[in-house]
């Protein structure tokens, strides 16, 4: 039992739909939408399907990639068939559809997007050189909102989501780049086929537009107060300039899965900044 429960667990990446199912329940938290814990709990179980349902589409279509850049996952390794990975598949578009049904039709209209977009990815736009990555940024900003929509409180969240678009946009060239080899050899093109000079020029553009909007949500729209100033101040600005550090270095390659971990951080520490700010206002 336990040996066919493990390939389904490695093939979804747990960690990041518990990200997504985090930035979800977090955006309606912040947004104070008065969602029931009933429907956020649907909600939330929409989103992290959804994002499951990406990964496993993906490892679908990327085994010879992942043969050499990610030996260890399911397809890639023979624990788990290509035809049980395609049923888990719609299994997941499934429950992602009647879970986002159980909140409301809206989010029944709005869970398609993330749906359609993963599967276009996957079939096409991770062979293009920014696009595919333009795309998933989108998503992982998407589930900041998904909850809260279409609700006017939703505003406070966009540049947040802003943020957390502009940091996966670089995680994902990051990530590009750390399987150069595997798509290479699946005659797969992406952002890492681009020149190292061009590649480090996007990503010092993103993280320079990024520091310039950072802390407008608390400093001038007052969305937020001193507290995710304060986060940002010395847990988010900090990883900011460390993973730029490591751009800016030789051998963008060898750099690349550290420059990913330490965005992935600094997302984390973003959504704790939100977090904390909201606990600290009602408690005080």
């Amino acid at each position: 039992m336990i040996k066919a429960i493990l390939p389904l667990i490695s093939i979804v990446r747990l960690g990041n739909v518990v990200m997504t199912g985090c930035a979800v329940i977090l955006g309606i938290w912040l947004t104070q939408s008065g969602i029931s814990t009933f429907t956020a709990f649907f909600l939330m179980t929409a989103a992290m399907a959804a994002t499951a349902y990406g990964n496993v589409i993906n490892d679908i279509l990327d085994i010879k990639s992942d043969l050499i850049s990610h030996p260890e996952r399911p397809l890639a390794n023979g624990s788990m068939s290509v035809r049980t990975a395609a049923v888990f598949a719609a299994a997941l578009v499934i429950a992602s559809l009647l879970s986002a049904l159980w909140a409301s039709t809206f989010h029944l209209k709005a869970a398609f997007l993330p749906l359609i977009l993963l599967t276009l990815y996957s079939i096409y736009f991770k062979r293009t050189r920014l696009m595919g990555n333009f795309i998933v940024a989108l998503l992982v900003a998407y589930a900041l909102l998904f909850g809260s929509l279409p609700l006017p409180q939703t505003k406070i969240l966009f540049l947040p989501a802003m943020l957390a678009f502009l940091l996966n946009f670089c995680r994902e060239i990051a990530k590009d780049i750390q399987d150069t080899e595997g798509d290479r050899n699946a005659g797969i093109t992406t952002s890492a086929a681009l020149p190292d000079t061009a590649l480090k020029a996007i990503l010092l553009s993103t993280a320079a537009a990024y520091a310039s909007i950072a802390f407008l949500p608390s400093l001038l729209l007052k969305h937020f107060g001193i507290v995710y100033t304060i986060v940002c101040l010395l847990a988010v600005i900090p990883l900011h300039v460390l993973w730029i550090t490591e751009v800016l270095k030789a051998d963008l390659k060898n750099r690349a899965k550290r420059i990913a971990m330490i965005l992935k951080l600094e997302m984390i520490a973003g959504l704790l900044a939100m977090a904390l700010d909201k606990i600290l206002k009602i408690n005080l």
